[in-house]
């Protein structure tokens, strides 16, 4: 076997990735707090001393809302690389091919276990990922628009409010505003879950360097990955 070692990933998507991921967990422990607070309970703490001990409101809001700016941040940091890098593209599925759509069936059944690596294709970024990856960029932005209308109720006529008021009414009013925001906030994570699913997966399986190359930035491939090209 002739493997090749191909750099995938640049510094910059790597440092996006890692702020993306710690974001996204610190907004929606903090977003499951806010929206139920366990102050009372037996594993939770009484109301009473809750302040004594910095678990208040104030403080997780505060909290919620910084990692949201750092997820705006990170937003804006992926789109302005997308615009210089080859390798950091976005990159979206080709769906008026018929490959794309055979693609997707083989890795789709490969990661269920139904069946092996379909004729041995090799991919950079394989239709499963061409298809969803952009989904999430969009269920992120999503939720950046929505949190952000609604951290501008705060301050009617605020930056915020000024900008993204009008997805209040646009959602059908702050209750559903609520519901939406957090109803994507639980896609984001089962998709999360699902992700480490398969990197861990390829990793035990194919030991290509599927989980290291987010911190090392090179992937291995036992032949040509067919979509190459996207990245050199």
């Amino acid at each position: 076997m002739n493997a090749r070692k191909i750099y995938i990933f640049s510094p910059g998507l790597r440092i996006w990735h890692w702020v993306n991921f710690l974001a996204i967990m610190v907004l929606f422990f903090t977003g499951l707090y806010i929206g139920n607070p366990f102050f009372l309970g037996p594993v939770g703490v009484e109301a009473t001393y809750a302040y004594r001990e910095g678990i208040t409101m104030d403080f997780i809001r505060k909290i919620h809302f910084i990692a949201g700016y750092v997820l705006l941040a990170a937003f804006v940091f992926r789109v302005i690389i997308s615009l210089f890098s080859k390798r950091d593209r976005l990159l979206f599925p080709a769906i008026w091919r018929r490959d794309y759509w055979t693609g997707l069936r083989e890795i789709t059944l490969k990661y269920i276990f139904v069946m092996r690596d379909a004729e041995g294709h090799e991919y950079v970024r394989n239709a499963c990922a061409r298809t969803f990856y952009p989904l999430v960029y969009l269920m992120i932005l999503f939720m950046i628009m929505t949190g952000f209308a609604m951290y501008g109720m705060s301050k009617p006529g605020g930056f915020w409010s000024s900008l993204l008021g009008w997805i209040l009414g646009f959602l059908g009013g702050e209750f559903m505003v609520h519901m939406w925001h957090h109803w994507v906030a639980w896609l984001i994570i089962i998709f999360a879950v699902l992700h480490v699913y398969f990197v861990v997966r390829e990793e035990a399986i194919k030991k290509n360097g599927e989980l290291s190359s987010m911190f090392s930035g090179y992937k291995v491939f036992e032949k040509e990955p067919v979509d190459i090209k996207d990245v050199e």
